[in-house]
């Protein structure tokens, strides 16, 4: 199957992708059930409108790598660095994900859907996730500093650490009581 250019509309299933070389491989609308991505190399290849669902993205390579709309449904990302994608916008839907040590720097993700992650040790500096969807996901440790979450959507979400002078929070939603993250950096003492 990997020896085609060009993939459209299959189904890929258990697939270890470590020692299959990607450069030059296009991608569309399949979907990737419990595949392997784990250290592969993705530069200079593309997926567009893919699913993956249970796949594993563990310090995956994705230095030139094009993945426009992709969704991810219970799968584990870690370690990745998606500002060195090939691609200015990475808009994404992420459910029931666990993303650890994934840096988001720079990217434009506006209306991108994380729901039901667990995001840990992730940096979100100077990226723009206005009107994304961050309902009922879990953070910690997470660094968000000039990130333009405009109408974002924290509802139910919990663990952040956002302070609204450094980051654009203006007409996004949040819970309570997690809403308490919003204070951290303000140099205030909360009591009982």
């Amino acid at each position: 199957m990997f020896e085609e250019e060009s993939i459209d509309g299959q189904t890929v299933e258990g697939v270890h992708f470590q020692d299959i070389p990607l450069r030059g491989k296009e991608f569309s609308r399949c979907v990737f059930r419990f595949c392997d991505f784990t250290t592969a190399d993705l530069g200079g290849s593309e997926f567009a409108d893919c699913r993956f669902e249970g796949c594993n993205f563990s310090n995956t390579a994705l230095s030139g790598a094009r993945i426009l709309d992709p969704t991810f449904d219970g799968c584990k990302l870690a370690g990745l660095a998606f500002y060195r994608l090939d691609q200015l916008v990475f808009g994404f839907v992420a459910r029931e994900c666990k993303i650890v040590n994934c840096n988001f720097s720079d990217i434009k993700a506006k209306k991108s859907v994380v729901v039901k992650c667990s995001i840990t040790d992730s940096d979100f500096a100077n990226a723009d996730f206005q009107s994304a969807d961050f309902g009922g996901t879990e953070f910690s440790g997470c660094v968000f500093h000039q990130v333009d979450l405009k109408k974002a959507d924290f509802s139910e979400a919990r663990g952040y650490e956002i302070n609204p002078q450094t980051n654009d929070v203006r007409r996004a939603v949040f819970s309570l009581p997690h809403a308490v993250g919003l204070l951290c950096g303000l140099d205030i003492k909360l009591k009982d």
